[in-house]
């Protein structure tokens, strides 16, 4: 196997710190293999070239997204001016689109786990796609199926046979009971833990460290499935979402823990199209997003890849031959926090960057933990950030349309325990942002949920479940008026209540009841939450499948 100059791939990573200079090789081919996708793979090998060895740029060369002008802090670089030695451009600025904080609640631009299920996330993949450019899931128009679940494995969470208890309605709801059950997979394996949602109009698809499963919405059976590529232990990451094309992103590590080999995935065909090491260094937990041009890298590399073929698109340079950089994807953006010795500017730093161009698209903000950087995307658009190892802890920070920072809030509040936060990157929901209020599931001795003013910084108020026995799951994303739901446990074999939440004192309104059938819980640890755009449908995807199904969907 090869690196991304054609030299061999190192051993054990070196040292911390700066590589030396190396001059970029001529790149080399990669060998010749066929089709990748299904069940079919060759022997694992990068299908495209990825990023060339960077050198430092010389004397009075742009560094990094942002060109350093004495006296006068950072400004935007030369539209014209191509960075590192690799001869790759940055394209003209584009335009971002508007957005910020509104007043009441609306639809927001928000984390998930990344189903493209309209009303769930309101703009989930923040790549600034319209929705109405976005492939919508739209809950199957099939007849709802008799009680129980559709599928017949044996090993199938619920029964096959037997009625779910509904329980009765609350007034003015519905009863949600389970249509079917995915069957459990042969990898029972209690490691084999979920790593992202992502959906179509036809399909639910689950990511996992064994591979890639899509599910048809219509009966839970599998549509196609794509293990992990011969050459690689397991899948790393995935990517927030897919852009309206259906193609989403993955990480594999190759071993050693190294993940920099990231791939493009066809939901619609359940291809995998192309892999690619964007770097020589290992890449332990990159985050991947995907815009309508590029897939974004986000790690102690950032660059970005294009999504048709893997060839680099642009590659993140430090400010100075002394930097490191830590990098979060934010859909169409990327947050990048550095640490530098030496030199004249500020130790540390933030700047958002746009993804497609590679272009700063924020004033960097000077970082004065000695330890800080960007730890989660919280959100991204409005774009809202969970900051590690400030001087004073751990701290949101939210930002506006144009990406001027907002009030810095505590993650820490007198007399509980520190707030915890979920990023877009990870799987399951611990936070929804809807206008400017950030929505935090919280444990202790009631389950609850808290309502933060981003604005202020401050606790609006807390809502918790009527008994310290019953847990109270946060759903993922909001209604299409930008209220959030809640799943709130009633007992042992009892039917959950599907409530939202006032905005304003997190008051519940009943939407319906789901049947907990044969000892089902709503598994406030171990299970994801999302609503069909039309509200008649609700599904749970299972963190572990050594136990339980992978999926399980309640019709109305």
């Amino acid at each position: 196997m090869t690196q991304l100059d054609g030299s061999a791939v190192p051993g054990p990573a070196a040292p911390a710190g700066p590589p030396p200079a190396q001059p970029p090789a001529p790149p080399v081919q990669p060998p010749a293999q066929p089709p990748v996708g299904g069940a079919e793979y060759a022997a694992y090998a990068p299908t495209a070239a990825g990023f060339p060895t960077q050198a430092p740029p010389p004397p009075g060369a742009p560094v990094g997204p942002y060109d350093p002008v004495a006296g006068a802090g950072y400004g935007a670089p030369d539209p014209a001016q191509g960075y590192g030695t690799g001869g790759y451009a940055y394209p003209p600025p584009q335009q971002q689109p508007a957005y910020g904080y509104p007043g009441p609640p609306v639809a927001p631009k928000q984390r998930n786990p990344v189903m493209l299920w309209g009303g769930i996330i309101g703009g989930v993949l923040a790549v600034a796609i319209a929705v109405s450019l976005v492939v919508l899931l739209k809950d199957d128009p099939s007849p709802t199926p008799g009680p129980g679940p559709v599928a017949s494995d044996s090993n199938s969470v619920g029964p096959n046979n037997n009625s779910p208890a509904p329980g009765p309605a609350p007034k003015g709801g519905a009863t949600f009971n389970v249509a079917w059950n995915a069957p459990k997979g042969t990898n029972t394996d209690s490691s084999n833990q979920m790593l992202g949602v992502w959906g179509t109009d036809k399909l639910a698809v689950r990511v996992d460290s064994s591979g890639i499963k899509g599910y048809n919405l219509t009966d839970g059976k599998e549509a196609w499935t794509i293990p992990v590529p011969a050459g690689s232990k397991e899948l790393c990451t995935a990517s927030y979402g897919a852009n309206s094309k259906s193609i989403a992103a993955v990480s594999f590590n190759t071993g050693d823990s190294d993940c920099s080999t990231v791939g493009a995935v066809d939901l619609s065909q359940g291809k995998l199209l192309w892999t690619v090491k964007v770097s020589a260094d290992r890449v332990s937990s990159p985050t991947l997003s995907v815009t309508e041009n590029v897939v974004a890298v986000g790690g102690n590399m950032v660059g970005a890849l294009n999504v048709a073929n893997g060839q680099p698109a642009w590659q993140f340079q430090p400010r100075d031959k002394g930097c490191s950089v830590h990098g979060r994807t934010a859909g169409a953006q990327i947050a990048v926090s550095d640490r530098c010795y030496g030199g004249s500017g500020p130790k540390s730093q933030l700047v958002i960057v746009n993804a497609d161009t590679g272009k700063a698209a924020s004033t960097p903000i000077t970082l004065t933990g000695s330890i800080e950087e960007v730890g989660e995307v919280v959100q991204d658009k409005p774009l809202v950030l969970l900051m590690s190892s400030g001087p004073q802890g751990d701290y949101v920070l939210p930002f506006d349309k144009d990406n001027n920072p907002g009030t810095q809030m505590s993650v820490k509040e007198p007399g509980s325990d520190s707030l915890r936060l979920s990023g877009q990157d990870e799987a399951f929901t611990r936070n929804v942002v809807s206008g400017s209020t950030l929505y935090v599931q919280v444990s202790g001795t009631k389950p609850g949920i808290n309502a933060y003013d981003l604005n202020a910084g401050k606790r609006l108020w807390s809502a918790t479940a009527t008994s310290s026995s019953n847990d109270m799951r946060l759903v993922s994303g909001t209604d299409k008026d930008g209220k959030i739901r809640a799943i709130v446990e009633q007992g042992y074999d009892k039917p959950a209540r599907l409530v939202t939440l006032s905005p304003t004192d997190g008051s519940m309104t009943d939407i319906g009841t789901i049947a907990m059938p044969n000892g089902l819980d709503i598994g406030t640890s171990t299970s994801e939450y999302l609503v069909s755009d039309d509200g008649t449908a609700v599904y749970a995807f299972r963190r572990y499948t050594a136990t339980d199904g992978p999926l399980t969907k309640w019709k109305k």
